[in-house]
């Protein structure tokens, strides 16, 4: 009976490896072989560490946990899937040190590379995700109150070719329910549609609040989209960033409580700088640059106060 309660035991750490095997107890010296046959073998708040390089699969994540393999080559690819799915009541989950791959234009390519559907939060910092061409590189549509922080992590080449609104991030709380998102060091390129879309849909309580700083949205159909329904608040702070390339426009707002406010950022070569739709706004701090589009529309007026 001893050696059946320790066999079943849980880890607060464990390992896996390119040459591991998901028979194994996902120790240091018998890793594991996936992120999936290492998760039900990691306590809950434990974490998930990689020892060498491999590709280890796609995960769905129902408890706390951290993924952690920033030394290393540690690889997700799939095909006509989500990479890693977090649906957990109060679940928080950290990943860091990922390159995620969903195949790109081969025709099965992969849905989204993160996909968040319930949770506490969610933290990605230095991991790269591309080719996700049935989806998002990031879906975050949590149908609880939570929030995202996505931290020196590159998304290009993801978004579905028709359908308008897909691409880079997409921060869209489910009715009712208040997300903050804080993207830092982020680089949104040559994604189909819209580099960041914010959306939100009717319903008491429903917000969507995002603070970018220091990151770049280049090559996209849009570079940030920033839209609300029925009063319902979508909000976006951006700083010390770069919009540039995009093919329709830098950045666009619509929806009376849709409000973008801008400080000390460069808007260039988009083909136009801004699209403010019926009841948006877009205001600058009236320290940034905005030139070289093929057409350079105005921000909202008034200019906001420094202070």
């Amino acid at each position: 009976m001893l050696y059946s309660v320790q066999a079943s035991a849980q880890a607060t750490r464990t390992w896996i490896s390119g040459v591991g095997d998901d028979a194994n107890p996902c120790s240091r010296t018998a890793p594991c072989k996936t992120f999936q046959g290492a998760l039900p073998k990691t306590a809950g708040g434990g974490e998930i560490n990689c020892l060498d390089p491999g590709g280890f699969g796609g995960v769905t994540i129902t408890k706390s946990i951290s993924i952690i393999c920033d030394n290393t080559e540690a690889g997700i690819l799939v095909a006509a899937t989500n990479a890693i799915i977090i649906n957990g009541s109060g679940v928080v989950v950290q990943i860091s040190g990922l390159d995620i791959e969903g195949l790109g234009q081969t025709g099965v390519a992969g849905v989204n590379g993160i996909y968040f559907l319930n949770g506490a939060s969610l933290t990605v910092r230095n991991t790269k995700i591309r080719g996700f061409r049935n989806g998002n590189g990031i879906t975050f549509t949590p149908s609880a109150n939570a929030a995202l922080v996505v931290d020196n992590v590159v998304i290009s080449e993801s978004g579905i070719a028709s359908d308008g609104t897909t691409g880079g991030i997409q921060v869209t709380p489910q009715a009712g329910i208040a997300v903050q998102a804080t993207l830092t060091n982020v680089k949104i390129v040559d994604n189909l549609n819209v580099g960041l879309r914010i959306d939100t849909q009717a319903g008491a309580g429903t917000m969507a609040a995002v603070t970018v700083k220091n990151s770049q949205f280049s090559n996209d159909g849009s570079g940030i989209a920033v839209r609300s329904i029925a009063g319902a608040p979508a909000t976006l702070m951006l700083t010390d960033s770069v919009v540039s390339g995009n093919g329709t426009t830098g950045i666009f707002s619509k929806g009376a409580a849709s409000v973008a406010c801008v400080g000390n950022s460069t808007i260039t070569g988009n083909n136009a700088a801004l699209t403010i739709g019926s009841g948006g706004s877009i205001f600058t701090y009236g320290d940034n640059r905005l030139d070289g589009n093929t057409a350079d529309t105005a921000f909202t007026l008034p200019v906001i106060a420094k202070h």
